[in-house]
Formats: C-alpha cells, sequence, structure tokens
C-alpha cells in the first residue's frame, strides 16, 4: 500500500505525539512531518508535496484557520482536517468556508479518528489512481525529450517502468463501454494474463494496456499476450472489439511515437468483420487466414462499390500486408484473388478492352514476386483516379462542418462515428481520415472535447448537480464523468466550479 505524507502541526509535542502513535497503532498508511505552527507549517508545504494538513487551531505565530486560508489558496487539492479543543460552532462554520474534509476535538475519540482517517486515505488513494492515470496520458502524448522525466514521475506515484520493457495493448469497442464498465476490464485482463500490467482510459471505447515485460523477452514470447487478450474479451458486453499490439519498448525509449503507429494500425479495423488483433510488428500475429482473406475482400469490394477510393486503397495495403510472409495460400491463389481485384476494377472503371484485360491477366500469372504483384495491381488501381475526384476541397470542408452541426446538435446522446458517417453518406473508413486531415484529431475525441465544453457552459451557469451534468453532456457514469473532466481541465467539476463560480 502506497504510503501518504500528512503533516501534524500543533505546538504541544505531546499531541504530536498522540496522532503519531495512533498512526503507528492502526497501521495507517501514513509517512509523518511535523511542525509546531503555521509559519513552519507553509514552509514545508512550500518545500515537498503533502497529500493531508492535520492541524490545530489556536498556535502561536499563526493560528489553523489562518493556515487553512493560506493553505487552500496555494493548493486547491490539498486535503485538510482540524483538531481542537475548541469545539464551538463559529470555529466549525470557519472550517467549512475554507473546505475542510473533517473537523475533530480533543481528546481524540479513537472510532472517530480511525473513521476519519480511512476516508481521507480513500481520497488520497483516489487521488493517487488520477493522476497515475494522467500521468500515463502524458506519456503517450509526449515528445521523446519529456519521457525521461515523465518515467520518473511515475515511478514515484508508484509505476515503476524504468527496469522493464513494456508493450502497449490498444484495445477498441465498437460499443461505448468503459463510461459504465471501466471498472471490469481491469479485473477480467488480470484473471487471464499473469503479466503485470497499467492501464488508462482514453475514452467510453477505448482503453491501453501497459504490460511490464522482463528485457531479456523475444517478440515471440509477446504475441500470446494479444492472443490472451482477445479470448478475455470475447466475455466482454461490448461487441466487435480490436487490439493492437505494440512492439517492445524501453520505457525510456519513444513510447508516444509507438502510440502513434499504434492509432495509425487501428485504421485498418474497418476492414474487419470480427474481432481481431493487429500488430504494429508485421512479423507477428500471424494466425489462420483462411476466412480472413475472404471477408477481407468482401469489404474492400464493398468500399469499391461505395466509391470510396481512400478506403478502397487502405483494403488493398491490408490485404498485402496481410498475406506478407503469413505462409498459408499458395501463390495461384494469391494471383487468383489479384486477379479478381483487378477485374472489380476493370469493371468499376468502366473498360471494355478485352484484350488489354488478358495482357492484365497474363502479367499476373507471370508475376515472380509478391513486389511485382503488388505493382500489377498498383497500376490497375490507376485507372480509379484520385481518392479526391470528385469529392475536392470545398467538399470536404462542407462535410466536416454538417458532422460538426451533427456532434453540436446531438452530444448529449449516444454518438458513434457509425451513426455519423451514416448520416453524411461516407463510409466510416473515409470520414474517419477526412476528419483527422481537416480537424487534426479523431472524432471521438472532437465529440469529449464539444461535451468537456458544455460541462464547463454548465457547471459555471446552472446550479445543476453534477451527476445530472453528467447525464446532460452524454455520459452514463458519474464516476467516470469526472474522471474525464479532471483529465481534461486538470481539477474535479466541483473544483471547477468553486474556481469559476
Amino acid at each position: 500500500m502506497p504510503l501518504f505524507r500528512i503533516l501534524i502541526v500543533d505546538d504541544e509535542h505531546i499531541e504530536r505525539e498522540g496522532i503519531k502513535r495512533l498512526i503507528h497503532k492502526y497501521k495507517l498508511p501514513l509517512n509523518v512531518l511535523e511542525a509546531e505552527n503555521g509559519e513552519e507549517a507553509l514552509d514545508i508545504l512550500a518545500s515537498r508535496p503533502i497529500d493531508i494538513l492535520f492541524t490545530d487551531i489556536k498556535m502561536p505565530f499563526m493560528d489553523g484557520l489562518e493556515l487553512c486560508r493560506r493553505a487552500r489558496e496555494l493548493y486547491p487539492d490539498l486535503h485538510m482536517m482540524i483538531f481542537s479543543a475548541y469545539g464551538e460552532f463559529e470555529y466549525a462554520q470557519k472550517a467549512i468556508h475554507y473546505h475542510i474534509f473533517s473537523y475533530l476535538l480533543k481528546p481524540v475519540d479513537v472510532s472517530d479518528f480511525i473513521r476519519e482517517f480511512n476516508r481521507v486515505i480513500e481520497l488520497c488513494e483516489k487521488d493517487q489512481e488520477q493522476e497515475k492515470e494522467q500521468l500515463l496520458l502524458e506519456l503517450i502524448q509526449s515528445s521523446y525529450r519529456q519521457e525521461s522525466w515523465l518515467t520518473e514521475k511515475l515511478a514515484l506515484s508508484g509505476i515503476d517502468m524504468r527496469h522493464t520493457a513494456v508493450q502497449m495493448l490498444l484495445v477498441d469497442f465498437t460499443q461505448p463501454v468503459f463510461d459504465a464498465e471501466h471498472d471490469e476490464l481491469p479485473a477480467q485482463v488480470k484473471a487471464a494474463i499473469a503479466t503485470p500490467f497499467h492501464y488508462v482510459n482514453l475514452n467510453e471505447h477505448q482503453s491501453l494496456f501497459f504490460f511490464l515485460h522482463d528485457r531479456g523477452l523475444c517478440k515471440e514470447q509477446l504475441e500470446p499476450v494479444g492472443l490472451k487478450l482477445k479470448e478475455c474479451l470475447h466475455t466482454h458486453r461490448g461487441g466487435m472489439f480490436t487490439l493492437v499490439a505494440g512492439r517492445l519498448t524501453e520505457a525510456e525509449g519513444d513510447l508516444a511515437q509507438e502510440f502513434k503507429v499504434m492509432e495509425n494500425v487501428l485504421e485498418y479495423k474497418f476492414f474487419y468483420q470480427e474481432s481481431t488483433v493487429l500488430y504494429t510488428d508485421e512479423s507477428q500475429g500471424k494466425e489462420d487466414l483462411t476466412d480472413v482473406i475472404p471477408k477481407l475482400m468482401e469489404t474492400v469490394y464493398w468500399h469499391l462499390e461505395m466509391k470510396d477510393l481512400f478506403g478502397f486503397r487502405k483494403g488493398v495495403e491490408l490485404f498485402f500486408k496481410t498475406i506478407d510472409g503469413s505462409g498459408q495460400h499458395s501463390a495461384i491463389y494469391i494471383k487468383y484473388m489479384c486477379i479478381e481485384l483487378a477485374k472489380k476494377i476493370w469493371e468499376k472503371a468502366e473498360k471494355h478492352d478485352h484484350p488489354a484485360f488478358k495482357s492484365v491477366v497474363e502479367t499476373i500469372f507471370g508475376s515472380k514476386s509478391l513486389t511485382a504483384l503488388k505493382e500489377q495491381v498498383h497500376a490497375v488501381m490507376a485507372l480509379l483516379g484520385s481518392d479526391q475526384e470528385g469529392h475536392g476541397p470545398e467538399h470536404g470542408k462542407k462535410v466536416i462542418k454538417d458532422i460538426v452541426k451533427l456532434i453540436e446538435d446531438n452530444y448529449m446522446s449516444d454518438i458513434s462515428l457509425k451513426w455519423i458517417a451514416d448520416r453524411v453518406f461516407l463510409t466510416q473508413t473515409y470520414l474517419s481520415y477526412l476528419f483527422h486531415k481537416e480537424v487534426g484529431q479523431t472524432i471521438v475525441k472532437y465529440i469529449t472535447l464539444v461535451r468537456m465544453q458544455k460541462a464547463e457552459e454548465l457547471l459555471r451557469s446552472t446550479n445543476l448537480t453534477v451527476a445530472d451534468i453528467s447525464q446532460q453532456v452524454g455520459f452514463m457514469n458519474t464516476s467516470y464523468f469526472c474522471k474525464t473532466f479532471k483529465h481534461y481541465r486538470g481539477c474535479s467539476p466541483a473544483k471547477f466550479r468553486e474556481m469559476t463560480g
């Protein structure tokens, strides 16, 4: 159990010793610091992080209430408790004004002491978990130069990655599950996989796991982690899901860059018709492709039929990545699949030159390598024109404007990429690409941003409870809303209301 720092402030040495004995006797996870008055306490608060301030009221130089007032101004998240022989209502009133967590009377009643300290320690544990999640988020969004001090800070918070290698696994569900069930997933993973891990929820659809491995682990030993996680998640109520398994990376290495690669690999999820595991290392994850290839090509042909050339090209790229080095299909079978692909392209391009197509078929059958085969297929694909044909810059801007309006009008509902794509008459693949290209972030992140901005407005301008605001901005789970808000703003909804009210 982690140790939290408590600063005990009292001008009587015997009183401080009494509190320390209780902490030791009941094995509370607290590291004790002491001060004799408010001025000394402020110096200590300025010199190191403190989780709990436990102070008397009547002291020389600076009393406990003035200490609390100044400490609250400087450290808004500090948990403050008062213990005093003076139980008059006026002190309690002032204590409430400074947002004191608890008010205990001298002599301290042991049962009250244990109850209140267990409560404040529980809050500290929640704060620490949120701080860890925030640091993990910063780690995958950081530059290479920032990562070293972030890993040091994580180590101080109880996540020591400095002496291990890290494999990240990104879990992406089609349904929003983490706002309602996010606490169930880690327990399921822990039961299925013995490898230690930490995790952070990125949004209601995605969670990122950091598996900590021995540095001598070879890549063949990493594949079972993705497959075990896939098997574990089949029991999870989130519909279809995609797993992206990253490479084994040193914590001091570029985790942020690896995460960007993982996000790019995740784009291929649109071409799979069932839950699957994808790898940033293409030499991994060679599962049985007997059923995968035909289903993949069905999706590729659908993109072609929908005139989504971007999605079609991405699908063809994935087709070649999937068969490259798999060793599961004969060259004749792969060439046959490429001829079928060329035939579909030929028909879509409305070409009627049969002798020319016969020449294409002969060239494909005569290809001596996969590289030559790909070059021939790409040459045929050139007949389709560019991805943007018929969809110029103005069309793209209009689509983005329509999407933004849809999000603004429906952020309080359960909206998804598919829901939006159906309403702007584009495929999810092309819509995802276009939105990221024009706006610079994914639709899921943008929806979260809009919801957080609407929550800020409601916190500033209404007296609605945090639970009511959570519902009004589209979150089913209030605790998840509070966690997301703190990631976004750096403070809880209640603190934000205090600071802006």
